[in-house]
C-alpha cells in the first residue's frame, strides 16, 4: 500500500507541473515574405515587319511557326517582310524552360503568361503568343497568327506593349 501512496504522491506532483506549466503559456505570431528572383528583362522587342495587304480583299491570314518561321499568305494578306521575334531573360526554375502558347488563347505554358491580346487598326488580330525556350535563362516570344476579317486595316504604322508575366 505504502508503493502505491508514494507512487501516487508522485504522479500527483508531476501532474501538478504539467498543469503549472501548461498555464504560463503564450502565442506568437511568425510572419515570413517570400520574393522569387526571376529577374525577367526584355531584350529585343517583337517586330512583326510590313504586312502587305490587297485591299479589294476583306480577310487575310499569315501563320507563323512556333520556330518563328513565316508561313504563306492567304487571301488579302500578301506578304509579311522584316518580321523578327522578341527576346527575354528570366531567371526561372528548370520546370519553367520549355516551350508553348502563352496563356492568352489556349494556355499550354506551366509559368508565363501574355496579359493583352493585340490588335491594330481594330481589324488586324495577331492571335497565338507563343514563348519558346533558347537556352540557359534566354527566351523568344512571338505571335503565331496575323489575320483581319471583314474590315480591311487601315495603312500606317502601328505599336502595343505588351506584359510578359512570370506565375506558378
Amino acid at each position: 500500500m505504502n508503493k502505491y501512496i508514494l507512487l501516487l504522491g508522485v504522479a500527483s506532483v508531476a501532474l501538478g507541473s504539467y498543469a503549472a506549466y501548461a498555464g504560463n503559456s503564450a502565442t506568437m505570431t511568425v510572419t515570413a515574405t517570400i520574393a522569387y528572383d526571376m529577374s525577367l528583362t526584355v531584350g529585343d522587342p517583337i517586330n512583326l515587319g510590313t504586312i502587305t495587304i490587297n485591299p479589294s480583299i476583306n480577310h487575310g491570314s499569315i501563320p507563323i511557326s512556333e520556330a518563328g518561321v513565316v508561313g504563306t499568305p492567304q487571301d488579302g494578306i500578301m506578304s509579311l517582310t522584316g518580321f523578327t521575334a522578341g527576346t527575354f531573360t528570366a531567371n526561372v526554375p528548370d520546370s519553367c524552360k520549355v516551350s508553348g502558347l502563352l496563356p492568352d488563347s489556349q494556355a499550354t505554358h506551366p509559368c508565363f503568361m501574355v496579359t493583352e491580346s493585340l490588335s491594330f487598326d481594330r481589324h488586324l488580330n495577331v492571335t497565338l503568343p507563343y514563348v519558346t525556350y533558347v537556352s540557359g535563362n534566354q527566351f523568344r516570344v512571338h505571335y503565331r497568327n496575323i489575320s483581319y476579317i471583314g474590315n480591311v486595316p487601315a495603312e500606317g504604322d502601328y505599336s502595343k506593349n505588351i506584359t510578359i508575366e512570370y506565375y506558378l
